[in-house]
């Protein structure tokens, strides 16, 4: 008899810590992308969610009794192949799609969905990043949301947490209802959520409020109970070569990510109190081990009077070609329509920002 307490014990607590629940591959590209890691693919973690893997991005759907909500439709050819894919999984129709911030790399491809009839919902900053840098590729919501909302389809539902401005000034937390999943877009990513310790960086990341971003988020998974994290990107484990697809982790993935932005900023301040000169503080931490790879430095020579802000502006400058112009296809110049500045073109934004 204690012998089965135990084992029950056991289970309760690899489920509650996000353990590694089996997840059921629905289908897969042809097409590989590295390796044995094909070009997309769709994985079921319950009976009414699923997540969809295109390139390096990920999103995630829910389908409940009176429809399907997506996330984030990524490009227009990634929305198409999971539109297509979705069909063969349910005769539901695809009633919502929610943004999890307004970055172009995430949110072009929703027209697919409109067509359809699907209505959108997104922070209200999100909307006004897009007034203020329309295109014609960013379907604008329909339904915006100050704080939190809640998006039901019958037996699951997804909500949405705004706890600031973090990467992206409209970046929501999604909770999945009633499997208890997090999903954080562009952070936390299993296994070790350490989203920039290889030296991507994000232009756009709002420096200041980052760690209190992530603990709020850590409270929310804690009064839900959440059972796990749902990675948005593919990682890196132990050698930036060791492309793994982190799709799902625990929920303390969500406390590594936080504790990786106290890290880096709290050594950036000691390695410019102790007279460090900015252009030298991304090697001295490489030695120290804080970071594994040289930040991509594509700032300028800053001017005089450099401070904390500006060096870590230039610290979480973007660093992938990626950023903002799709999926590692298109150059990264001109600049993308729609959604914040993001990727390589955002420099001289950027300078502004942090100067």
């Amino acid at each position: 008899m204690i012998k089965k307490i135990l084992v029950l014990i056991f289970i309760s607590l690899q489920f509650a810590c996000g353990g590694n629940q089996d997840l059921i591959q629905v289908a897969e590209s042809d097409r590989p992308l590295f390796g044995k890691i094909k070009f997309w693919e769709i994985e079921q973690l319950s009976d009414r969610l699923y997540a969809f893997r295109y390139t390096f991005y990920r999103n995630i759907i829910l389908i409940g009794d009176d429809g399907i909500i997506v996330t984030d439709p990524l490009t227009p050819e990634a929305a198409s192949i999971l539109n297509d894919e979705l069909k063969k999984i349910s005769d539901k129709p695809i009633k919502y799609v929610a943004y999890s911030h307004s970055h172009w790399d995430h949110v072009s491809g929703g027209q697919i969905f409109k067509d359809q009839g699907a209505s959108f919902v997104a922070h209200q900053q999100c909307l006004q990043n897009w007034l203020d840098n329309p295109s014609k590729k960013v379907v604008k919501p329909d339904q915006v949301f100050e704080n939190e909302y809640r998006i039901d389809v019958g037996n699951s539902a997804l909500e949405m947490y705004y706890f600031g401005p973090s990467h992206d000034n409209c970046r929501v937390v999604f909770l999945t209802q009633p499997d208890r999943y997090i999903f954080i877009a562009d952070d936390a990513n299993p296994p070790n959520g350490m989203n920039m310790i290889y030296g991507a960086g994000l232009a756009d990341t709002y420096i200041f409020n980052l760690v209190p971003f992530f603990k709020q988020a850590e409270s929310l998974a804690r009064k839900n109970r959440a059972i796990g994290v749902i990675g948005s990107h593919m990682s890196f484990e132990n050698e930036p070569m060791n492309l793994v697809a982190g799709t799902i982790g625990p929920t303390r993935v969500i406390k590594q990510q936080r504790k990786f932005y106290e890290l880096v900023i709290k050594e950036v301040q000691k390695a410019i109190d102790h007279g460090i000169s900015p252009e030298l503080v991304p090697d001295y931490l490489i030695k120290k081990g804080v970071l594994r790879a040289r930040i991509i430095g594509l700032l300028p020579e800053l001017p005089p009077g450099k401070n904390l802000l500006i060096l870590l502006c230039k610290f979480f400058t973007i660093s992938s070609i990626s950023g903002g112009v799709g999926p590692l296809l298109n150059p990264p110049f001109p600049p993308p329509p729609g959604g914040l500045p993001h990727g390589l073109w955002f420099l001289k934004s950027l300078i502004r920002h942090c100067i």
